[in-house]
């Protein structure tokens, strides 16, 4: 219990911190409206092409949006010897890993609450298909994405450029789960063709269950390394 409460404080600090800036909430707005956009009118396509393309586009993006809030999921904590301070508090390295996991899965959920309806509204899939079926694997896929991220911005703390380098880490990991996730959608929206949805399912389960372990073993030494 002592777990989970640390952690809710350091994921209030952190939120509040945000809310205040609004940095990464302006940012991923105008990247999830751009984005689509760009997709929205380049392809050039019937109703039913637009349908199959929809998920893939949208996957896209959230995984490409994330890599955002990766880059910036320790800047706060670089600046004036905030880091230093973070490691030598008394608070358990698994509670700093669940507060900066869940704040990074809350920013994904936002660059989700804004692409899916307009996702939806660009490539003519009716918004009442996805909110009942997808919202799991919605949530599954976040989950995952937000895990694989903050490990890797924890792997990349102290490399330069490692802004340019997590989309070049992160993206082949993530690349199973991004695929299962895609394919779920498509699924449940009635363009993937045979269903093997709750395949799927099972694999986005195992992804973000094997990943929360090895993130779990392997974030202490890193962040004392990074």
């Amino acid at each position: 219990m002592e777990l989970f409460r640390q952690a809710w404080w350091l994921l209030h600090k952190e939120w509040t911190v945000e809310w205040r800036s609004r940095v990464q909430l302006t940012t991923i707005f105008f990247f999830v409206i751009l984005s689509l956009g760009i997709f929205g009118l380049s392809l050039q396509a019937g109703p039913s092409v637009q349908r199959q393309v929809m998920p893939g586009v949208l996957w896209v993006i959230l995984a490409f949006g994330g890599t955002l809030g990766m880059g910036r999921l320790y800047a706060a904590d670089m600046v004036d010897g905030c880091l230093e301070g973070l490691r030598m508090a008394p608070i358990s390295r698994e509670a700093i890993f669940l507060a900066k996991q869940a704040s990074l899965f809350l920013y994904l959920l936002m660059c989700a609450i804004w692409a899916v309806p307009l996702a939806a509204l660009m490539f003519q899939v009716e918004l009442a298909l996805l909110w009942s079926p997808v919202l799991f694997i919605l949530l599954l896929g976040l989950w995952g994405i937000s895990i694989l991220g903050t490990m890797m911005a924890t792997l990349l703390l102290r490399t330069r450029f490692r802004d340019a380098l997590m989309p070049l880490l992160f993206l082949p990991v993530a690349l199973p789960l991004l695929i299962a996730c895609a394919r779920a959608t498509a699924e449940c929206i009635g363009v993937g063709g045979v269903q093997h949805t709750s395949l799927w399912l099972r694999g986005l389960l195992s992804f973000d269950l094997l990943f929360l372990v090895a993130s779990l073993w392997l974030f202490a030494p890193q962040l004392e390394q990074g």
